[in-house]
């Protein structure tokens, strides 16, 4: 009883503390938020502001116009040829964004002073595995990165195995005698490379990870112990990071997204060091010997199942080195990872109750292939209106590359005229559906109709100016539906050149709504492989889209509000309110012309509507794209 008492007295302390810090964050805030309007306020009533905006106002009024559009290819090629000498390099890039923020002087002691005064200051322990392939220097750097912490509350744990040499156990003697927040254990059973066994070695509150070839940023802990004064529950937290080249120089940031479970099955995005609550690595038990060099990973995978209170630090704090550069025997070090991966997210997968496979994408890059359950009806519905020839290319890549056998085809005519098109429904009629949806053009309402004719357990909206390349692309799409907390999941879509055309949407692209990797070769890899995997997004294109009937019915389908523009992007956001998740498989792939029927049609209304319902949702930023990435363009490039 007195036990209770004195832990509720505890929390409460704790909580009238975080109270008191969370209102001095607010009144920075407010300040901070006062001085961006000012700001804005200032850029608004420049010249070159009026000037940019006149012009997108005459582009939105004339761009049906062709000459307008020949001008503005124009314009943009122009534009192209003036940044990629600069701007258009990366490497170039994040020097410059290293350069914008920098730790000075002044924001350092700064730092330093709040870190002092932060009134929940929890233990964090390092642990830092030593071994036989350790380098003394490296050691040194990544030691001398957790002493250079602005947050000092921490203890470094050291676990050298029976391989570590004379030279590196002198080193760690040094540096214990030097402070006392370092502690060594020599383990003389422990092989090299295998995982630390944490009992009775750390006793902080949070644990992270580090070897010889990671080093944290002197702000890491500032910033965790920051974000857990605000949040004291949070059980993991993770940040973005970068590589080390050669010559130590900073190179390849990785602006991660906040949570995304899919993305988690597919790479390690949260990387070889986070930082976790320590309670809750002793209820999984720790890491795993078996799953080397995976252990954190497998952590990971099984840390998410039991919270769901995951917080992402959207600060490089992590730097680890290219180990390309330094592992003499890479590729088995590759192959190694990769099958001890495969293994951590197939356990993962039939421990939430799923069966299926994980294939190997390319190092480091995994899918995961449920089992369909009971091969259910898809309903493919297909709005067109004349131009037979891609209706029909449509349906014969869908009939010709499909390996998936239990699917109906729904047409949904909103007026053809041309002779052809009609002789060409009556050749098809006796196998597919035909619905006539007479009147104005109205995406919407015409797949609403289409799917209350719809026999099939998954909905399956496809355009007519698609063709099919993969065979398996619909059980791709199924795999995701079929599971519960799925709501829609989207294709990756192709130009006819080859092109990507979609890899999934992004939440304020150039203050609307942009796609992924757009314009972007499909055979090389983009930002770290992101076109290729299965992903979590905020929105996926209806050219081809499917979820299950039961969903589309519950969230009352695609709103006849929006005829033309931005319906299936409103469709994806309420299914997100509703908290079901919008997933991307890239193993659904298809070619997408793009409108081809119908070109480029902008409908005043539609814009007006979805900005009404979603402006605010816009302008806070999409989850799964990172705020130091640009929003001028949709290619991932580093904001400046």
């Amino acid at each position: 009883m007195k036990q209770n008492q004195t832990q509720a007295e505890k929390a409460s302390i704790l909580v009238e503390a975080s109270n008191d810090f969370l209102k001095r964050e607010i009144q920075r805030l407010e300040s901070e938020r006062e001085a961006m309007r000012r700001e804005l306020q200032q850029i608004q009533q420049s010249y070159a502001w009026r000037m940019v905006n006149s012009y997108r106002r005459w582009i939105a009024r004339y761009r049906d116009n062709s000459v307008v559009r020949f001008y503005e290819k124009i314009a943009l090629w122009m534009l192209n040829r003036m940044v990629e000498n600069d701007e258009q390099d990366e490497r170039k890039r994040y020097q410059l964004w290293l350069q914008s923020h920098k730790l000075t002087p002044e924001i350092i002691e700064t730092m330093k002073a709040a870190a002092a005064s932060f009134p929940y200051r929890p233990l964090i322990s390092v642990v830092l595995s030593v071994g036989s392939a350790t380098i003394e220097n490296w050691l040194a750097v990544t030691i001398d990165s957790v002493r250079a912490q602005l947050y000092d509350h921490w203890q470094l744990c050291i676990a050298s195995d029976e391989s570590a040499g004379q030279s590196i156990e002198l080193m760690l003697a040094r540096y214990m005698a030097e402070d006392p927040r370092i502690v060594a254990r020599h383990s003389p059973g422990r092989t090299a490379g295998a995982p630390i066994d944490l009992r009775d070695f750390v006793k902080g509150e949070f644990i992270t990870f580090l070897d010889q070839f990671g080093q944290l940023g002197a702000a890491a802990f500032y910033q965790v112990v920051k974000r857990l004064n605000r949040n004291p529950l949070d059980d993991l937290l993770y940040w973005d990071e970068d590589k080390l080249d050669s010559e130590g120089r900073r190179v390849e940031p990785f602006f991660k997204p906040d949570w995304s479970p899919d993305l988690l099955l597919s790479m390690n995005y949260l990387g070889e060091c986070f930082v976790i609550r320590s309670t809750l690595v002793e209820k999984l038990g720790g890491l795993r010997r078996g799953f080397a060099p995976s252990q954190n990973y497998d952590l990971a995978l099984r840390a998410v199942e039991q919270t769901d209170r995951i917080a992402h630090l959207p600060e490089v704090l992590y730097h680890r080195r290219n180990e390309s550069v330094w592992l003499p025997h890479l590729a088995d070090e590759v192959a190694e990872r990769d099958l001890q991966s495969t293994r951590a997210i197939g356990e993962a997968v039939r421990r939430r109750g799923e069966d299926g496979a994980v294939d190997i994408i390319s190092p480091g890059l995994y899918a995961v292939r449920y089992d369909i359950r009971d091969e259910p009806l898809v309903s493919i519905l297909i709005p067109t209106r004349d131009n037979c020839q891609l209706l029909r290319q449509c349906l014969e890549s869908v009939h010709r590359n499909t390996d998936y056998k239990n699917y109906e085809i729904i047409i949904l005519d909103n007026d053809s005229a041309e002779p052809e098109t009609l002789e060409y429904f009556k050749e098809i009629a006796a196998e597919i559906q035909i619905h006539r949806c007479p009147g104005p053009f109205n995406f919407s309402a015409i797949n609403n109709l289409g799917a209350a004719k719809a026999g099939g357990k998954f909905l399956l909206f496809l355009n007519n100016d698609t063709r099919v390349i993969r065979r398996d692309w619909m059980r791709a799409m199924i795999e995701q539906a079929q599971r519960p907390e799925v709501g829609a999941v989207g294709a990756k879509l192709l130009f006819a050149d080859g092109r990507i055309q979609h890899a999934g949407m992004v939440l304020g692209i150039c203050g609307m709504i942009g796609h992924a990797f757009r314009f972007k070769s499909c055979n090389a890899q983009h930002y770290f492989g992101l076109a290729d995997i299965i992903r979590d997004c905020s929105a996926v294109t209806a050219a081809c889209m499917m979820m299950r009937h039961s969903v589309f019915d519950e969230v009352k389908g695609l709103d006849e509000k929006l005829p033309i523009e931005f319906n299936d992007v409103d469709l994806c956001l309420r299914l997100r309110q509703r908290r079901y998740l919008v997933v991307y498989t890239p193993l659904a792939l298809l070619n997408h012309y793009e409108s081809a029927t119908r070109h480029r049609i902008h409908v005043p209304g539609d814009l007006e509507v979805f900005m009404k319902r979603w402006g605010s949702c816009l302008k806070s930023g999409d989850p799964y794209y990172n705020r130091n990435l640009t929003l001028a363009r949709e290619d991932w490039t580093i904001a400046l």
